[in-house]
């Protein structure tokens, strides 16, 4: 090719870059919109700011641009326009995840799932679609790296200083404008931004970290009245996928998607102020079942091992069951070996677990993670009952309201339809139950692994605040629940492993912030943790007397809001806090010494 005409060609591909680096941050800038400004009514409110937040994109382009221009060599030449094509995977893999999961794209997380291609690549193209849709845009990013390979370097000093300008013009109007700080500024940060912007992988001191242990943490014996009820009666523990408060009229919700579920929390003991402990299924599945108040290791980057510092509890759920004599079983129609579930939920004490690769789901359906549906894994359940001997405990997991919320009847894709699916199919196992007098000899607790990945709504936040976050609903079915019974104190899913431990032995040792759930008796006064799936290392702390926000950063964690919580309090939480986290690194090193 001539000169001038390879001149004339690499002005035109740079061109195109920025021309398609301008398209994708429309679309980012509408996707967020659509997302966040519905929630909040605020139709068209965030397409400047997500704008300005990305200009960061337009100068990292036009620095590496500069860079290959001012590369004589011409293998290393490519290097800088190679790493031009990872900005623009970063950027649409940020803009999949945002779509999905109404998270970010952050370094940990890709780490985490990097070897769960499976489970990637069925999210993925869910998400778009279907997989010839997510083959495209595959297809159309792979092609990118070979234009990118192949694209003629212009090195005159026209282009460098065209290059120069836009890096600078770029930088400043970053630098002098930025978007106006607000609740959901997370989805509008550019993706660079949102992975430097938490202190949570900051450790805490040598010294800081032995006074934390070593300070005394009082525990309290707790008998309640009267004896224990449980007497070798057998326990379902229903987890159930992303269901919110705000999905349910009964529990304060803004819609009536759950009447089922609602029915039954009437004919029981309701939880009204029951808080998740994080954003995702694993940190559920650590708070429910390893009775762990907050789960946030501290990680850098490349550090991120499945259900990290969490193996070899002692203290666990189906422990508790194990050393009462129950049989402990954990049932999903999802997969087990996604980022080692079944392995940890083995670690911690279930005797069986069973997933989707179960002979009795060889002919069922396949849905996200190739999962079954919720009808098939409470038929399976029904069967796995009948053939138990008791006492027995038996904790289920449901999928089908994991995302791309994909309704297993209709087949289409909405929120809506399949948290209506979930609701009518629990309802069937609810009358299977009563059919078999179950509840003569049995209990049904049914809780919410997390709040739904969806942006948090002006509704939601005018009706419960910051708490809105990690609010999510709950209830137990049994003779020793009077029908209709409400209980408005505060409590986390970790509070779950200390009550069942009363329920069966009638005395259990409480620790700081620790609660009985089932007792009637108790006394309120404990706090639940949640750590934030938008601002990463930020804790809402929810009490009975008031609430606040902590910032996780090493020495200098610390609350930066409160209100109706004394010095005493606060105090107490950043103790428990530390003293959770750096067990948990103890543990780590324990298997893993750095």
């Amino acid at each position: 090719m001539p000169q001038k005409n390879r001149q004339r060609t690499g002005w035109l591909a740079a061109a195109g870059l920025f021309m398609l680096l301008a398209i994708l941050v429309a679309a980012r800038a509408t996707l967020v919109d659509r997302s966040v400004g519905t929630y909040i009514a605020c139709p068209g409110c965030f397409h400047i700011d997500v704008a300005l937040a990305d200009l960061v994109m337009f100068a990292a382009l036009a620095s590496l641009l500069l860079l290959a221009s001012c590369t004589r060599t011409g293998a290393l030449s490519r290097i800088p326009l190679l790493v031009c094509g990872l900005v623009f995977l970063i950027f649409t893999a940020d803009m999949v995840v945002f779509a999905l999961y109404n998270s970010r794209l952050l370094m940990a997380d890709v780490v985490l799932f990097s070897s769960e291609g499976t489970a990637i690549w069925d999210q993925f193209s869910s998400g778009l679609g279907g997989p010839l849709a997510a083959a495209v845009v595959v297809a159309a990013l792979a092609g990118l790296f070979v234009v990118l390979w192949w694209m003629p370097l212009v090195r005159t000093r026209a282009f460098r200083l065209v290059m120069l300008l836009l890096l600078m013009l770029s930088l400043a109007v970053t630098a002098v404008f930025k978007p106006a700080p607000y609740v959901n500024d997370w989805a509008v940060e550019s993706v660079f931004s949102a992975n430097l912007s938490t202190p949570l992988r900051h450790r805490y001191s040598d010294d800081a970290a032995a006074a934390a242990l070593n300070r005394e943490m009082p525990e309290s014996l707790w008998s309640g009245v009267g004896e224990a009820p449980a007497q070798g009666r057998n326990v379902i523990l229903l987890l159930l996928e992303s269901w919110s408060s705000w999905h349910s009229a009964l529990f304060g919700g803004f819609e009536s998607w759950t009447p089922n579920l609602d029915a039954g929390a009437r004919r029981g003991l309701r939880f009204e102020n029951f808080h998740s402990i994080g954003f995702s299924t694993d940190k559920g599945l650590v708070g429910i079942l390893a009775g762990q108040q907050l789960w946030v290791p501290f990680l850098h980057w490349f550090e991120t091992p499945p259900f990290h510092s969490m193996w070899g509890l002692a203290d666990t759920l189906p422990a508790a069951f194990n050393r009462a004599g129950y049989h402990t079983a954990f049932l999903t129609s999802g997969p087990l070996d996604l980022y080692q579930k079944g392995e940890w939920l083995s670690d911690i004490g279930f005797a069986e677990v069973e997933g989707n690769e179960h002979p009795f789901y060889a002919d069922q359906p396949r849905f996200a993670f190739g999962s079954a549906s919720d009808r098939a894994l409470y038929e399976r359940a029904l069967e796995w009952i009948d053939a138990s001997s008791q006492p027995w405990l038996l904790v289920l997991e449901t999928v089908s309201t994991h995302q791309p919320y994909k309704d297993p009847e209709s087949g289409r894709r909405s929120l809506e339809l399949a948290m209506k699916y979930a609701d009518r199919t629990f309802g069937t196992l609810l009358s299977e139950l009563d059919d078999t007098q179950f509840f003569d000899h049995g209990i049904l607790v049914v809780v919410s692994d997390h709040r739904s990945m969806t942006p948090m709504s002006k509704l939601e936040l005018d009706r419960w605040g910051q708490a809105a976050h990690s609010l999510v609903p709950a209830f137990a079915i049994g003779a020793e629940f009077a029908p209709g019974t409400m209980d408005d104190a505060v409590y986390s899913q970790s509070d779950l492993t200390p009550s069942f431990e009363w329920w069966l032995a009638g005395n259990v040792a409480l620790g700081p912030l620790e609660a009985v759930m089932f007792d009637p008796a108790f006394e309120a006064g404990q706090c639940a943790f949640h750590e934030r799936n938008d601002r990463r290392g930020l804790i809402e702390v929810t009490c009975d007397e008031g609430r606040g926000q902590v910032i996780l950063d090493g020495d200098h964690t610390r609350f930066v809001g409160t209100s109706g919580l004394t010095p005493a309090r606060e105090q107490q939480v950043l103790d428990v806090i530390a003293r959770q986290r750096l067990e948990a690194w103890q543990r780590h090193l324990a298997t893993n010494p750095e």
